[in-house]
């Protein structure tokens, strides 16, 4: 049963006789009735009743004229789409991701992969500085990133922000689980801020407020990715980090933990950027805009 032989039936059945098909089809009525034929001896049953005026459907011919029209439907659906993925001309879009955010974007990056077919995506991560300095030379196209500092030259869609975060090595967890983290409960524990590679960004506001809250400050080390920070305590750092809720991975073997801040201190912003020179509302997902 091919889609040729199902092509002529269902011509049969919308015009009532071989020889109407035929001259519609454009081939003589000889091959079109063995078609037929073949058709109806692989199935086994008379698909047409002949009657003096038309041939008319019967029951086995009516279920499969239905469905095969939905079949050669579907086909045709299926040609049209490849032949318009195949000639169309894909845009090319580089999105840069910030490291901050890799696991928040994702869902956003999805978006665009599943809403615009007509986009050649490349995907480039890199830190928050790098990234403003790949806009301004037309590097990436978007930015998917912390909100710059400065508003200039940037076009900024900002987007919910992200509730901060405490992790706590496992060492530390009987002093600290169950309870809301104070800033002041961290003093002289080893910590591990994110930070930047060039200019200012989260670090030197959570430097600023660990310095007013604490009494002994201990920051040991400086990471620029997320994912680092919590590999460095699955394989024993002891000590504490703050990060952005979205990037937090559970410890595979129990070496750390989630303590909530006992109040909010909201200092992760993520933002779609771009140059406010190449604004394009193409660009935008509108279901993550903030209200």
């Amino acid at each position: 049963m091919d889609l040729k032989r199902l092509h002529y039936f269902c011509t049969i059945a919308e015009q009532g006789s071989i020889s109407k098909a035929a001259k519609l089809l454009n081939i003589a009525q000889p091959p079109l009735g063995k078609r037929l034929q073949e058709l109806e001896e692989e199935i086994g049953s008379p698909l047409f009743t002949r009657t003096p005026r038309r041939m008319v459907l019967t029951e086995a011919g009516t279920f499969l004229y239905r469905q095969a029209c939905d079949i050669l439907s579907r086909v045709n659906q299926l040609k049209r789409q490849t032949i318009t993925i195949a000639t169309r001309k894909q845009r090319r879009v580089n999105i840069g991701i910030s490291y901050l955010y890799l696991r928040y974007f994702n869902t956003i990056l999805m978006d665009y992969y599943r809403n615009r077919p007509d986009w050649d995506i490349n995907v480039i991560v890199s830190d928050s500085s790098h990234l403003e300095a790949m806009l301004l030379d037309n590097t990436v196209d978007i930015a998917l990133m912390q909100v710059p500092g400065d508003r200039q030259p940037w076009f900024i869609r900002e987007l919910e922000p992200i509730d901060t975060i405490a992790v706590i090595s496992s060492h530390y967890s009987p002093m600290l689980a169950g309870k809301a983290l104070q800033f002041s409960d961290l003093s002289g524990i080893p910590l591990i801020l994110l930070h930047r590679i060039g200019g200012e960004g989260t670090y030197e506001v959570m430097r600023s407020k660990l310095f007013s809250s604490l009494d002994q400050v201990n920051i040991t080390i400086k990471v620029s990715e997320p994912r680092l920070v919590l590999e460095m305590m699955e394989q024993g750092f002891d000590g504490a980090a703050f990060l952005p809720r979205s990037e937090f991975i559970p410890s595979a073997q129990g070496k750390y933990m989630v303590c909530p801040l006992a109040e909010p201190f909201a200092i992760y912003h993520p933002a779609i950027v771009t140059l406010s020179t190449a604004q394009d509302r193409l660009l935008w997902p509108q279901e993550h805009e903030v209200a």
